[in-house]
């Protein structure tokens, strides 16, 4: 059964609704990579952007260069009663991929196909398939997101998460993104590249504007993300270390990557391992999810 929630406001308090909604798994994902569970009870007078974690590397530019993201985090941790530098290493430690990138990292495909007939206008689809966890991992939750200042959107992430994998804004631009590839360990360098797809999402109503964003935020990782609008432009945007590339397309697109979970490993067909999958509709503002045979649509401007 997937978690369904709703966050609105300024980004602390959106952050506080997914964590104190999301409080159980949250904790349980800190668990499984061997992350502090125990917040100070002390106040404390020290700058958001101080310490080990927050005060240096990747987790000192993902609170400089994603501030609402930044903000978010915190209300999440504290919705969660987790520490900050708990879920910020743990946004961290998925640049590296593999096992480290969890659900973020499992074999999945993204495609992009043309819609209408003769007679309406054309518009494109996206698809994303969605591993299903394995015991004990946190799964997927559909998330509607309503900022104060921004693009309203329906999208599709992790408890812990904040940047979606996948969503489609009121202004009619959709964003998905593919498995983590493989990308640096530990907490220098810059952080992870995840962070692009709600940057679109709160920003940008057709790709052009997105793409322009994307090429100049300072982000790390090997990671594709395909974007389409209302209008019917199509791109992707693949993001290899610190640099990405941008290229436009039409008609159909198909990508497939990232790692066999362990139960598909041993799997003739690990391709055939049953998965989740979630269509977005720029055009309609919909986002529909197929999740173990059970339908569920959600539209923006119903």
């Amino acid at each position: 059964m997937w978690t369904t929630i709703e966050c609105a406001g300024h980004p602390r308090d959106m952050g506080f609704a997914q964590g104190a909604a999301n409080r159980a798994a949250i904790r349980e994902a800190l668990t499984r990579a061997k992350l502090p569970l125990a917040r100070s009870r002390m106040p404390s007078l020290r700058a958001l952007a101080s310490g080990s974690v927050r005060g240096r590397g990747a987790g000192r530019e993902l609170l400089r260069h994603f501030a609402h993201q930044g903000e978010r985090l915190e209300g999440l941790a504290r919705g969660a009663d987790v520490p900050l530098d708990s879920v910020l290493e743990l946004h961290l430690q998925v640049r590296a991929g593999g096992v480290l990138g969890g659900l973020l990292s499992r074999r999945a495909s993204l495609r992009a196909r043309t819609v209408g007939g003769p007679d309406e206008e054309k518009r494109a689809l996206l698809e994303r398939s969605l591993p299903r966890p394995l015991e004990g991992e946190s799964g997927w939750i559909l998330r509607e997101s309503r900022p104060e200042v921004g693009f309203r959107s329906i999208e599709v992430g992790l408890p812990w998460l904040v940047p979606a994998v996948a969503g489609v804004n009121e202004g009619g631009l959709v964003i998905v993104a593919g498995p983590i590839l493989w990308g640096t360990p530990g907490t220098d360098g810059s952080p992870t590249s995840a962070l692009l797809v709600q940057e679109c999402l709160q920003r940008f109503e057709d790709v052009g504007g997105a793409l322009d964003w994307c090429r100049k935020r300072p982000v790390e990782g090997e990671q594709t993300f395909v974007l389409a609008d209302a209008g019917g432009d199509v791109a992707t945007v693949v993001s290899k270390g610190r640099e990405r590339q941008v290229q436009s397309g039409e008609g159909e697109l198909y990508l497939e990557g990232g790692e066999p979970s362990e139960a598909e490993a041993g799997e003739a067909s690990p391709g055939e391992a049953p998965s989740d999958h979630v269509w977005l509709d720029p055009g309609t503002r919909r986002l529909q999810l197929d999740a173990g045979g059970t339908a569920v649509e959600i539209g923006l401007l119903d």
